[in-house]
Parts: C-alpha cells; sequence; structure tokens
C-alpha cells in the first residue's frame, strides 16, 4: 500500500467519523430545541386554559384552586406558577365590544395595547384554520387562546412568555457553541488518532503483499522443475499431445506469477527518485507507435491524438506501463475491423487526462464497474482472449498513485477508458 493509498483511506475515515459525529450531534441538539419548544407550548396551553376557565384570571391558591390543580389542567405546571405568571385579559360581549380589561399582572402592555392585541388575537383565530386546529395561537412574544363562553361573550387570555424564549435562545446559542467546539475537537483528536485507526488496515495490506511475494518465489520452483522435466521427457520420447498441455499450462502459470509479482509492485511506495516533468503526449505517442503493426495485423484501426505538449511533474516509466496496459486491453477486446483512439489532453496545468476507447459493440451489457477488480474476468466478452483480468487492476493503482482515477463507460458504441491524472 503506497502513501497516497494510505493517505485515501485516512482522508475516508476522518471524513465518514466526523460526518457521522456531526449527525448524532445536530440530531442531538434538534431534539434538545424541539423538546424545549414543546415543553414551552405545552405548559402555555395549560395556563392559558386555566386562565380562561376562571373567565380570565388565574386562580388563587385557595382550596378551590388546590382542587383545580387535581384536574389535568395543571399538568406540567409547577406550583409557584400562579405566583410568577405574567397574563392580560380581555372580555368582549357578542357585538364585539370589550368589557373588560384586564392588565393588573402585566407591566409591559398598557389596556390599550392589550385590547388592540386581543381583537388582532379575534380575528386570527376566526380566519386561521391553524389557530383553530391548535387552540393556540402566537402574537410577539404572547401565545394566546380565544374561548367563547357559555353566555355568549368572548374570552382572550394572553400569556407572556418572553422570559422562557429568551432562555431558549440562550440555551440554543450555548447548545451551537459547545457543539462547534466539540465539533473542532473531535476533528483534532480523529486527525491525530486516524493513523492508529488504520494501522490495522495498513498492517493487513502489508501482509497481504508479501504473502503475494513470496507465492510467486515459491511457485517459481516447481514451475521450473516441472518445465526441464518436460522438456527432457520431449528430447527423449518427442513431443505429444501430453508434454504440449503440460507446457501450455506451465507457461499460463508462469505468467500468473509474474502478473502477481506485478500486482505486488504496484501497491509498493513509489520510488521519486524518477519523478520529473515530462511531456505526457509525447510518452504516450511513443509508447502507442509499437502497437500499430499488432493493430494492422488484427485488422484494427489504432489513432492518437494529444494537444501538443501535455506536462506534469510523473514518473515516465509508470505512464508508459499505463498506456501499455490500456492500449493493450483496448486491441484485445476491440471488435473485428474497430477502432482504438488514444486521446491525452490538459484540463488544466498539473492535470492530465487520457482516455483510451476502442469499438465494443456488445458493451452495453457488460459490468464496466467491475472491470478493476482483480482477476474478474466477463465470460461474454473475454471468452477467448489470454489474460488474467488484473492489467486494469494495475492500471487503477497507477492512477492512484498520482491522485486521480479511472473509470470505464459504453457510449455509442465505445468501451471509454478516462484516466484522470495530477501531478505528483
Amino acid at each position: 500500500m503506497n502513501s497516497a493509498e494510505v493517505s485515501g483511506i485516512r482522508r475516508k475515515f476522518i471524513l465518514i467519523a466526523m460526518l457521522s459525529f456531526f449527525v448524532v450531534i445536530s440530531f442531538t441538539t434538534g431534539m434538545t430545541s424541539l423538546a424545549n419548544q414543546y415543553s414551552l407550548r405545552t405548559q402555555a396551553g395549560h395556563a392559558l386554559e386555566l386562565i380562561v376557565r376562571n373567565h380570565g384570571e388565574m386562580p388563587e391558591p385557595t382550596t378551590s384552586a388546590k382542587e383545580l390543580q387535581a384536574t389535568d389542567v395543571f399538568e406540567g405546571l409547577f406550583p409557584e406558577f400562579t405566583y410568577s405568571a405574567r397574563y392580560f385579559s380581555v372580555l368582549f360581549n357578542p357585538t364585539g365590544d370589550p368589557l373588560r380589561i384586564d392588565v393588573k399582572r402585566v407591566a409591559s402592555v398598557d389596556e390599550a395595547e392589550a385590547l388592540e392585541y386581543a381583537r388582532g388575537a379575534v380575528r386570527s383565530y376566526e380566519d386561521s384554520l391553524t389557530v383553530s386546529l391548535l387552540d393556540m395561537g402566537l402574537i410577539d412574544t404572547f401565545f394566546y387562546k380565544v374561548k367563547q363562553l357559555e353566555d355568549g361573550n368572548t374570552i382572550v387570555a394572553f400569556l407572556d412568555c418572553s422570559f422562557q424564549m429568551q432562555v431558549n435562545r440562550e440555551v440554543g446559542v450555548t447548545t451551537l457553541i459547545i457543539c462547534a467546539v466539540s465539533l473542532i475537537g473531535s476533528f483534532v483528536m480523529v486527525v491525530l488518532l486516524s493513523k492508529r485507526a488504520i494501522r490495522p488496515e495498513i498492517e493487513n495490506a502489508r501482509r497481504q503483499k508479501q504473502f503475494i511475494t513470496n507465492a510467486s518465489h515459491e511457485l517459481k520452483t516447481p514451475l521450473a522443475v516441472i518445465r526441464a522435466n518436460t522438456e527432457v521427457i520431449e528430447m527423449l520420447e518427442g513431443e505429444s499431445e501430453w508434454t504440449q498441455s503440460t507446457m501450455s499450462q506451465v507457461d499460463r502459470m508462469d505468467g500468473l506469477v509474474q502478473n502477481l509479482v506485478m500486482i505486488a509492485r504496484a501497491a509498493e511506495t513509489e520510488d521519486r527518485s524518477g519523478m520529473g516533468e515530462i511531456d505526457v503526449a509525447a510518452v504516450v505517442t511513443h509508447t502507442v507507435d509499437p502497437f500499430r503493426a499488432l493493430a494492422r495485423q488484427e485488422n484494427k484501426e489504432l489513432v492518437c491524438t494529444a494537444d501538443g505538449e501535455v506536462r506534469m511533474v510523473a514518473d515516465a516509466s509508470a505512464i508508459q506501463q499505463l498506456c501499455t496496459l490500456l492500449v493493450d486491453n483496448a486491441i484485445k477486446y476491440c471488435d473485428d475491423g474497430g477502432q482504438v483512439l488514444v486521446e491525452v489532453a490538459s484540463p488544466r496545468r498539473g492535470r492530465v487526462t487520457l482516455t483510451v476507447s476502442n469499438s465494443f459493440a456488445e458493451g452495453k451489457s457488460a459490468q464496466f464497474g467491475k472491470f478493476f477488480e482483480r482477476f474478474y474476468r466477463d465470460d461474454e466478452a473475454h471468452t477467448d482472449e489470454g489474460g488474467y483480468g488484473i492489467g486494469l487492476s494495475v492500471a487503477e493503482s497507477i492512477c492512484t498513485r498520482y491522485g486521480g482515477s479511472i473509470k470505464a463507460s459504453w457510449k455509442n458504441g465505445m468501451a471509454v477508458f478516462t484516466c484522470q491524472l495530477r501531478s505528483a
């Protein structure tokens, strides 16, 4: 696993951890805020119901008040609420004229303002379906309740909740500040601990690479012995169907071992001694030229285009290997008489796009998303072709090493492989 892949895993771990924490803390903060709002509205609803039941006044702490307190009206109200509540009420007759304006339990509203508030509340109550459904409304910092009395009069009660709203706002701001500080602290901790968190993944990758390398070396000896023994048999008894089959399988196994070594090397940290500013267009053109004869031999057309000089900091041998893998794959699976197109472009300085496409009429049903899995082979598309299904996996490793990506798609009868590369 190279440094670019390790950095990528760390970034993903940090992103997932912070996103999870953000979702949890946002949900907790939101639910706390909703709970506070619900509690405030519930208490205001109970208090207003108590006021309108008592014709615009809060019951005094008498025996009758204690009896009322035993009912569900007092649910959610603390015992001293009758002393601390700030409210006012207006009583209207059936024609809409005020009969009584009581503002003695509130200091912020005079009788004229109370009458204006009450008339606005009545209009809202008559016109708004929302108020009638909730049976309670809000004007400024006053919750209100409108109720028709049995004698035909209308009582409008207002409860001043400015203090509770201010407390809720302060709690909300404090909570947001605490959440922001917690997020920053969590980010620092996650960044500091991310190396330790991904260490098992790095160790697993190291062991996997070591296993592949060791297995490749261990397989070379028995393959060499089988090849030598078969060659001796052919010298003594001549070639036969069985010896040819054995040699064919030995060649295949030898190719598989070489590809296993290629996988291990692709995962190694890149040696930066070969880095330098190169002309990617020139490297690609030089790499593609030897394939032209192979393409003509198989009755396929190979076309390479580039936007002049396309420069980036990279190892020329890595770019050459990437181009070789993609062009060889494109020629191998191109339709008979089809085209293979290689294009190099630079959308902006330090960025390079390498696109290799080939004619592939049956590509609509191909699973292009799996082409970069090691040893994956599409049975329909790759039945008669050689290879081991790791070339594109190695190509993906090279693109990742350069902070880029590779994608496969199918459009207008062409299989398209697009590589995005950045300067190292």
